[in-house]
């Protein structure tokens, strides 16, 4: 019995490193593709010049991603104009 119970609060000990890891690396995949949206986006939007490598994303309390992408740009030339 003793074995049991020393086997099953090692188990959940392992177990938690590794769901938090596994958490952790979710959560960076997660926020890599919110930046690279937020970059792709802002190049839609404006002409941009130059764009900082990284950006600052954090998730909102509505488990939504907000990243601040800092570029210097240009306004876009409307369609047809030359």
């Amino acid at each position: 019995m003793k074995k049991l119970i020393l086997l099953t609060l090692s188990t959940l000990l392992f177990a938690q490193t590794a769901l938090i890891q596994g958490l952790e690396r979710g959560s960076n995949i997660e926020k890599r593709d919110a930046c690279a949206l937020a970059k792709k986006t802002a190049k839609e939007n404006y002409d941009v010049k130059d764009i900082d490598v990284g950006c600052l994303c954090e998730k909102s309390d509505s488990r939504e991603w907000m990243c601040f992408v800092h570029f210097m740009y240009l306004p876009k030339e409307p369609a047809g104009t030359n």
